[in-house]
């Protein structure tokens, strides 16, 4: 298990490191940020004070080592909009993107989970059309549309529920639906698929025989089985979703993470984006991370492989 624990951590580490060295090269191949910054009427007397004050007139080699030896200890630069490190501008944006991306996947998995539970129980394959059918069709609605959708019903024609910032619940259930309805569809043909293999197997003819009923084979014998893939692609979608929530954060004015990095793009602050990429990209490593930890303690073959 340490083994696989130490190979798994090295990997992590790897990625983050490429995420770094990807992020830096990128930024640079944009442009001179120099340039980027100042004006169009700016001299360039202008341009030269500005690339010596951000360390622009150093070897690109040593401008490299330098940000990967400030990024070992948190420090992505210093927003060339706001004048304080970018980091502490991302992670104070933090909480508001986890709050919505957890909400939203914990949403869409009780969502499955309970419609996936409802067919096989009951057996019925209208039942199973039905829900197939609904889950598809939101997922073919654009993200962005569908908030918009949500807002016109819940907060302009019913006026029920706030169309914008951050607050009490009634503030997160538009955006967290809004998430959750796209994600419903996958985890649901997950989960059907994971329970259609598990009923072919011999354990469940074995149980049938023995005079169990539905509800206990399906309940004591079958999920446990059929959760592993859910657990592997759940874990992905939740990493997914921290980082892609900018779209609905836009939608419903959400003062998250996501908002931040996309206003820091329009304003050319390149600190503020790397460090939203790379917290994005810790968080995402991490929760795979996690996820591969406990798929090997789910299933001995993983660590084994």
């Amino acid at each position: 298990m340490l083994r696989f624990l130490m190979r798994r951590v090295a990997q992590a580490a790897l990625t983050i490191l490429g995420v770094l060295t990807v992020s830096f090269f990128l930024v640079r191949l944009s442009g001179d940020p120099a340039a980027l910054l100042l004006s169009e009427h700016a001299t360039a007397e202008d341009v030269l004070k500005l690339r010596t004050e951000l360390g622009l007139e150093e070897p690109l080699w040593w401008q490299f080592l330098l940000f990967l030896q400030k990024a070992a200890v948190g420090d992505l630069g210093t927003s060339l909009r706001q004048h304080v490190p970018a980091t502490s501008l991302v992670l104070d944006r933090l909480p508001a993107t986890l709050e919505l991306a957890f909400t939203a996947f914990a949403l869409g998995i009780l969502i499955a989970f309970a419609a996936v539970l409802a067919i096989r129980l009951t057996g019925s394959q209208r039942l199973r059309t039905a829900v197939m059918w609904t889950a598809f069709f939101r997922q073919a609605i654009p993200v962005f549309f569908f908030g918009l959708l949500m807002i016109l019903i819940f907060s302009v024609v019913l006026q029920w529920l706030p169309s914008r910032g951050r607050g009490g619940i009634e503030h997160l259930i538009l955006p967290a639906l809004t998430l959750a309805t796209f994600e419903v569809a996958l985890y649901l043909r997950l989960l059907d698929s994971a329970f259609g293999e598990e009923q072919s197997q011999d354990y469940v003819r074995t149980a049938r025989s023995k005079g169990q009923s539905r509800r206990m084979i399906i309940l004591r014998h079958m999920l446990p089985n059929a959760l592993l893939p859910l657990i592997t692609v759940a874990g992905i979608n939740l990493g997914i979703l921290l980082g892609g929530t900018i779209i609905t954060e836009s939608v419903f004015s959400w003062p998250g993470m996501g908002r931040l990095v996309v206003d820091a793009v329009v304003q050319r602050d390149y600190p503020v984006v790397i460090a939203g990429v790379v917290v994005a990209s810790l968080l995402f490593v991490t929760i795979n991370l996690v996820v591969d930890l406990l798929y090997g303690i789910l299933d001995p073959r993983v660590r084994l492989s």
